[in-house]
């Protein structure tokens, strides 16, 4: 049996994957770059999307739950299989009569719930484009700038929100579309009621109109539009065809396929108007008939506690979330037994996305799993974006180390160009079913997003884990476009040098951002890990944000884990650190919903503290290396 080592602890044998490690054929080409594809081809399978597999599990799992959330009075209500199938029917009929169509799409506003679960997958098997834009541009925006801006690349034709009183200024904000509001929870006289929507009568009519809008369906018809900001904090409309969705579930058909037998239970919280959650975990969920409850927690303080509440009532099959939300969980399943004896209990693996997870958290977390069940849990990862569809590469077996990405899927082939510097790493790229055509109205970003043989500029590195052995999968080496070279030339690779800081520093940071672009040393600006900082020293305890990043027992600390890190061999260093105490901002694009900080955006915002990272004089308050 596998078996997955850390430092400080015996190798422990790992809970067993289920999960298929397939060959992988490498073409390798005269100008140093490689072509690498699966051995094994995608299985071929009859649906056309995620909404195909409705109707069989309310026939074989009729009664069971499809999807549960928390109620007003804080007990979880559900809807079964039997009754997602019908509303599904109803609510697509009534769609079409509102004269939606793939010409006329309906945008969300608000995030996931039972009630958009229905509305999502009644417009994909009706052929009704769907737009989820994150709830941010509507309930924390100030200037609702970014949901103008979307509105601008997809107008919607109807409007959809979970309540109306809560996004009554987003909506007083797109007035000028004059689109229909459907509003759950307080429409207003002038918007459309859900509960009318939901039970509309499905007269012979209506069935044959859904069928036959079913029927009318082309591979290259817009099924979702999710919006990603990149650097520049402008959104880019993603179009995700039905072509794409097929070729996710044809992947999961063989990925996953020993879910097909069982009956799974997922507890998620990752937001729908992502990949990540809106396409990988909502459809897997749907593919295999499972149970899906609905986490209303975040990993932020404040929402963490309701996660692990959820946590001790809904043992999950599989456990996805981003590594800033593993690193939160960390620090929950060390002080709660009954957390961690729930959590361990049924799943089969733990999946990570969005980010690299760091090694210290990955420890932590294995060594309450050998506490709590006397085994070690695996944790997956791939590499994809919302331009795949959430699907590229996947490493699906056990792994000694965090950060293997694994390989190509069957029916998506990888381009590895190599990258200037003596590291052997390479530029990833991607081509496949997957991957969408191009971005809305944009197409000078479409152009540029696709190199001469059509594979799609994911902008990440990698390297081999194994140059010997391309089967042995893939390792991230961070983002191409945040690398950058101090003055005397020497590339400081951003993603490495965070995660490596990130270690060191454990577990008194929560993030951090590189800096030192033509400067001569790197150094970095950091969030502390409040609830971490406040058990370090009795000095600390009770110390909100504000005081914690100036108090001198953490800086001295701090300074002490900076020095440490020149007697390990790297040639580059983070040679100071500033604490931050105002969190990352979303809407000024700083971070993602998923958790991801986006370094540059960061830097540029905030510029006076780099400059104050780099004085010849630091302030007192600014961690060195001595």
């Amino acid at each position: 049996m596998s078996t997955l080592t850390a430092s400080h602890s015996p190798a422990v044998a790992v809970r067993p994957v289920c999960m298929p490690h397939r060959q992988t054929l490498v073409e390798r080409r005269n100008d140093g770059s490689l072509i690498l594809r699966s051995a094994n081809p995608p299985p071929a399978i009859t649906q056309a999307s995620f909404a195909d597999f409705i109707e069989d599990w309310a026939k074989t799992r009729g009664e069971t739950a499809a999807f549960c959330e928390r109620g007003s009075d804080g007990a979880w209500r559900c809807v079964s299989w039997r009754e997602l199938w019908q509303q599904v029917q109803c609510v697509g009929a009534a769609l079409l009569e509102m004269g939606l169509d793939q010409a006329h799409p309906l945008m969300l506003l608000s995030g996931n719930s039972i009630e958009q679960a229905i509305v999502l997958l009644a417009a994909e098997y009706v052929g009704i484009p769907i737009a989820p834009v994150s709830p941010a541009y509507s309930m924390l925006s100030q200037d609702f700038a970014r949901l103008k801006a979307v509105v601008e690349l997809v107008p919607p034709a109807a409007l959809f929100v979970q309540d109306a009183a809560s996004f009554q200024r987003a909506l007083a904000a797109l007035a000028h579309l004059d689109a229909p509001v459907i509003a759950v929870r307080g429409p207003r006289a002038d918007q459309i009621d859900w509960a009318t929507l939901a039970q509309t009568e499905l007269t012979e009519p209506r069935r044959a109109a859904v069928a036959a809008a079913r029927a009318a369906i082309a591979p290259e018809d817009t099924a979702r539009v999710l919006f990603t900001s990149g650097s520049t904090g402008t959104p880019k409309g993603v179009n995700l065809t039905y072509r794409n969705f097929k070729a996710v579930a044809s992947y999961f058909a063989d990925n996953l396929a020993f879910l097909r037998d069982t009956e799974p239970v997922f507890l998620d919280w990752l937001p729908w108007h992502h990949g990540l959650g809106g396409v990988l975990n909502l459809g897997r969920s749907i593919q295999f008939g499972a149970t899906h409850y609905i986490d209303d927690g975040r990993p932020v303080p404040g929402m963490i506690e309701r996660t692990v509440r959820n946590l001790r009532e809904v043992a999950p099959t599989i456990f996805t979330s981003v590594p800033s939300a593993w690193a939160v969980l960390a620090n929950e399943i060390e002080h709660d037994a009954e957390l961690a004896a729930n959590l361990f209990s049924k799943v089969h693996f733990f999946g990570y996305g969005g980010a690299s997870l760091p090694t210290e958290v990955w420890e932590r977390i294995q060594r309450v799993a050998v506490k709590t069940i006397g085994q070690r849990i695996a944790f997956v990862s791939g590499l994809a974006c919302t331009e795949t569809a959430g699907m590229g590469t996947f490493c699906g077996w056990p792994t000694d180390t965090v950060g293997n990405i694994g390989t190509p899927v069957p029916g998506s082939e990888v381009k590895l160009v190599p990258l200037e510097g003596e590291d052997a790493r390479y530029e990833i790229r991607m081509r496949g079913a997957n991957v969408f055509g191009g971005y809305i109205k944009h197409p000078e970003l479409s152009a540029a997003a696709f190199d001469e043989e059509g594979f799609f500029r994911l902008g990440d590195a990698v390297r081999f884990a194994n140059p010997e052995n391309p089967s042995e999968g893939l390792l991230f080496a961070g983002r191409v476009v945040e690398d950058f070279k101090l003055a005397n030339g020497t590339w400081v690779r951003t993603g490495a040098m965070r995660l490596g800081l990130l270690d060191r520093c454990a577990p008194l940071l929560t993030d951090a951002v590189i800096c030192g672009h033509d400067h001569a040393y790197v150094a970095a600006l950091a969030w502390p890990n409040v609830a971490a900082c406040q058990r370090f020293a009795p000095e600390l305890a009770g110390l909100d944000a504000a005081a914690l990043v100036r108090h001198p027992v953490l800086i001295a600390a701090l300074s002490e884990r900076l020095h440490g890190q020149r007697g390990q061999g790297a040639s580059v260093h983070v040679e100071r650190l500033m604490l931050m105490a105002e969190p990352p901002s979303m809407d000024a694009n700083e971070i993602a919903d998923k958790g991801y900080v986006n370094q540059a955006v960061t830097r540029a915002r905030r510029a006076h503290l780099v400059e104050a990272l780099f004085h010849s004089e630091p302030a007192a308050h600014v961690a060195r290396a001595r």
